[in-house]
């Protein structure tokens, strides 16, 4: 059995500064990167490199709903399918939109829900879920995309990459698109008035008149999806090629939230990646 060594902070410096240690002695070892943690393994032990670390529960609910999946019918065809991934849209307007306020309707644990009115969680798994922080729920329902690429390294060179993707994933995926398709539609009843949509949060006009705000609450309603209201003000999107910058001030709270940022995990598999061409252009010699 490996021993697992300990846990660090997972930044792209921190891990290469272990690969190299290993590399200049000649010790064979695995890399194994993945969504929310990077792991090297050794005939040693094992260091695990995370981002957050999780309680117990999480695991634990995690399972729970895999579980439920995997016995579900309706889990069985939706692993056998493929899936869209987007889970944000914009009007052209919001390419650099400013404005004092504006009206903002979240969807209430919106994966959860999806999952039980699917049929793919019981009321018991769907209970302990909706009991988790909501920085957990993300997390743990995402544990069904489970997905890691793992590099093999002997005496200095990596001899093998191979991927790994949980059977469960087109289930997470799943989820995104049909939350993703009530945002769509809510964007059709808002016409010319919808701003931006994020996951399961929707931004449109201060101004949408009440008969149309109606037709929202009535279709979530009807799809069985419990809503709330964000006070939002001082509302302002950013945008360059590579990024949106949205801020806001929340409930109170100035926020702040980026998509299309680089993240740990897709900066180490590219660095891991690149050596590895340097290695087939650059071969070892016994010199």
């Amino acid at each position: 059995m490996i021993e697992n060594i300990g846990t660090l902070r997972r930044t792209a410096a921190n891990i290469q500064f272990n690969i190299d240690i290993l590399n200049k002695t000649n010790t064979s070892f695995v890399v194994q990167n993945g969504t929310y943690t990077t792991t090297i393994i050794t005939p040693h032990g094992k260091v695990r490199y995370m981002l957050n670390e999780y309680s117990v529960r999480v695991f634990k609910v995690a399972r729970m709903i895999k579980n439920d999946v995997l016995n579900s019918d309706n889990g069985k065809t939706i692993m056998e399918t493929k899936y869209f991934k987007t889970n944000f849209g914009f009007s052209d307007n919001a390419k650099s939109y400013i404005c004092k306020q504006v009206l903002n309707i979240d969807i209430t644990s919106a994966y959860a829900t999806c999952l039980l009115n699917s049929g793919l969680i019981t009321q018991k798994t769907y209970t302990a879920l909706k009991k988790l922080p909501k920085t957990e729920r993300l997390p743990c329902v995402g544990m069904l995309a489970t997905s890691h690429t793992s590099y093999k390294y002997e005496n200095g060179e990596c001899i093998e990459v191979t991927s790994f993707r949980s059977d469960t994933a087109p289930v997470f995926f799943y989820l995104i698109d049909e939350i993703n398709y009530v945002m769509q539609n809510i964007q059709f009843l808002l016409g010319k008035k919808y701003i931006f949509h994020w996951v399961d949060g929707i931004f449109f006009d201060y101004q949408t008149d009440s008969k149309t705000v109606k037709e929202i609450e009535e279709y979530l309603n009807e799809k069985g999806y419990q809503y709330k209201y964000e006070d939002v003000k001082d509302f302002k999107v950013e945008t360059d090629e590579n990024k949106m910058i949205l801020k806001m001030i929340k409930n109170g709270v100035a926020k702040q939230y980026t998509i299309g940022k680089d993240n740990v995990s897709k900066d180490l598999n590219k660095q891991l990646t690149d050596l590895i061409k340097k290695q087939i252009n650059f071969p070892k010699t016994n010199n």
